[in-house]
Order: C-alpha cells, then sequence, then structure tokens
C-alpha cells in the first residue's frame, strides 16, 4: 500500500510539473509575440496624389484600355494612388470608388509645377494675333498624344505665343494649351512688314520712318488654297513693363517712354523659285530678338508658308542689322516681329 501511495504521488507531482512548465512556455511565447510586435516599426505608406491632367479620364476595373468602366474623373481632380504598373495606377478617387487610370493622363506635383513654370515664361513672350479656322482641339503639349485639354469654336480668337514644331503655344485659361498650326490663322498686325515680289533686288536701303512703323498688309489676292489669307486679327494688348526683366532679360515690348529699334540695314528676301511656279504666295511672319548691338537672333518662323518662303525670310531677317531699343536712355535686348509678304507679279 505504502508502495502504491508513492507511485500516485508521483504521478501527481509529475502533472503538476508538465502544466507548470506549459504555463512558463506559454508566457514566454506571448512575452517573445509581444516584443516582436514593439520592436517592429510601424511603416506608414504615404499615400501619393496625381492630379487629372486631360477634360476627363475613365476609371477602369483592370489596367487595360478595354476593361469595363468604374468611373470618370474630371480635370483637375485629384485621386490617390493605391498600385503603382507604370503606365497605368490603381487610384481611388474622393467617393472611394477605386479602379485603373492610365498614368499618362496623371501628372504629380513636380511635374504640375515644372509645367506652371514653363508655361509662365511663355506667356511673357510678346502675343501675336489668331484665329481659329475650324472646330479645334487642344493638347497639354506639342502634339496628338498629349492628353487633350480644351477645344476651340470655329472662329475663336486667341493669343498667339510662340511656334513648337507643327503647334502653336496659345493663352488657354490663363494657362497655355497648343493648337495645331494649320487650324490657327495668325497675323501680326501692326507689326512691321515688307512686300517681296520675285523681281525685288537682294538688297535695299534702309527704310523709312513709315516703313518701321507699317500696319498690317492688305489682302493679298493671288494666295493659294494651300496658303489660306492672313486674318486681320489683334491681340489683347499688352501691358508694357516699367521695369527691366529679371536679370537683366528681353524685353516682350519696348516699355512707354522708351524707343522702338529702327532697322538701318536690311536683305529683302528672295523668292524661292519653286514657290513662283507652283504660284504660292502669302504673308510669313518672323520674330527674333534685337540685341543692344543691334544685331538680331534668335530668328523663328512663327507663320510659314510652303516651298521654302518661310526659310528664305528667316535667312533675310537673319542678316538684318538695327539701331537698338532703348529705354531710359540705355539700349534693351527686346523682342521684334516682321510679317514678310510675298507678292506674285
Amino acid at each position: 500500500m505504502e508502495q502504491a501511495a508513492g507511485s500516485g504521488g508521483g504521478r501527481k507531482g509529475g502533472i503538476v510539473v508538465l502544466v507548470v512548465l506549459g504555463v512558463i512556455f506559454l508566457a514566454i511565447l506571448i512575452l517573445i509575440l509581444v516584443n516582436a510586435g514593439r520592436s517592429r516599426p510601424a511603416v506608414q505608406q504615404r499615400a501619393e496624389t496625381l492630379t487629372v491632367l486631360p477634360l476627363r479620364i475613365r476609371i477602369r476595373t483592370e489596367p487595360n484600355a478595354k476593361a469595363p468602366v468604374v468611373s470618370t474623373a474630371s480635370q483637375g481632380a485629384q485621386l490617390i494612388v493605391l498600385e503603382d504598373r507604370g503606365s497605368w495606377v490603381r487610384v481611388q478617387d474622393t467617393e472611394g470608388l477605386s479602379g485603373w487610370a492610365e498614368r499618362n493622363f496623371l501628372e504629380r506635383t513636380a511635374e504640375r509645377d515644372r509645367r506652371l513654370e514653363r508655361f509662365a515664361a511663355i506667356r511673357k513672350l510678346p502675343a501675336l494675333g489668331g484665329l481659329a479656322r475650324s472646330r479645334t482641339q487642344l493638347f497639354a503639349g506639342p502634339g496628338i498624344f498629349y492628353p487633350l485639354v480644351g477645344e476651340l469654336p470655329e472662329g475663336t480668337q486667341v493669343r498667339v505665343f510662340t511656334r513648337d514644331h507643327d503647334f502653336y503655344a496659345i493663352d488657354h485659361d490663363s494657362g497655355v494649351a497648343y493648337a495645331d498650326i494649320d487650324a490657327i490663322d495668325v497675323s501680326a498686325t501692326g507689326a512691321p512688314s515688307l512686300d517681296v515680289a520675285p523681281t525685288s533686288a537682294s538688297n535695299a536701303p534702309p527704310p523709312t520712318a513709315t516703313d518701321t512703323t507699317a500696319t498690317a498688309a492688305p489682302p493679298i489676292p493671288t494666295e493659294t488654297a494651300a496658303t489660306a489669307s492672313t486674318a486681320s486679327v489683334e491681340p489683347p494688348p499688352v501691358p508694357a513693363p516699367s521695369e527691366p526683366p529679371p536679370g537683366g532679360g528681353v524685353y516682350a515690348v519696348v516699355p512707354a517712354g522708351g524707343t522702338q529699334p529702327e532697322e538701318v540695314d536690311r536683305v529683302v528676301p528672295r523668292y524661292p523659285p519653286l514657290a513662283r511656279r507652283a504660284n504660292v504666295a502669302g504673308a510669313v511672319v518672323i520674330r527674333g530678338i534685337v540685341r543692344r548691338d543691334g544685331t538680331i537672333d534668335n530668328v523663328e518662323i512663327i507663320k510659314d508658308l510652303p516651298y521654302g518662303l518661310g526659310d528664305a525670310a528667316r535667312d533675310a531677317v537673319s542678316r538684318w542689322r538695327f539701331r537698338p531699343a532703348t529705354y531710359r536712355g540705355e539700349p534693351i535686348d527686346v523682342y521684334y516681329t516682321v510679317t514678310v509678304n510675298f507678292r506674285l507679279q
């Protein structure tokens, strides 16, 4: 009996030991898990926000242009990025709806800042008058692969700042948009002009005072359909700057009280033989910068004509010499625009 009692006591003791060990093991395990959770840093991924650039985009169920549409987002809307796959991003709108959108239609804050900075520089250029010949699409950049940002009805008057390849940078909603050059008729109304005929001499004497203040050229009856007539459209007035551009830059216009650049030696463009044989005539608009030393550089073709007419005008104007513009008695750099009228006789 004593042996049986000792055996029963040993079993009870063993069970107690096992229970104690189990409790200790469980406590250690809990401590390990708690400490592991505390030691792991809390990673908070900052949600990136993108802005819609086109007039409207479609948000789809899958990163595929043929996938069903979940919702749409309008220009300027803010979308939160949930996942980025390069050309497609999964986004969430303000209503909590999520889906996939094409990355090219969205811009980051830094991208937007760079775009607005570029537009601010473009808007400092002297503006020319323009007229939409037909219903015209507007793009965010100089190409049809940029997002659509607007549209011009036929006959809309616009301000044209510059030409970038085959697109005009125009004033749009206090910013800049791009329109196909064939859709906008540009006129440098009020700018100096020069008439060129097939029999014009290669050089001409310095112009008179009336030459340098010439108004818009009269209509050219010989202009062909390929070179549509120039519209007499004046851009809205641009206030003359009262202070020099930062860093001694280029004035868009001569400030009030200053003197305009005056041509003292100009080369008359030759009339390209191909243009004569094709019976092509019309107006070419050239713009450059008249420097303090009387030279002109950065000469560009704003309004072109085929068969080398634009190149002929630019090459000739590049060799002109001027009495520079002045302001407060000092010579200044200023933009200069001239219309070269090619006329068949």
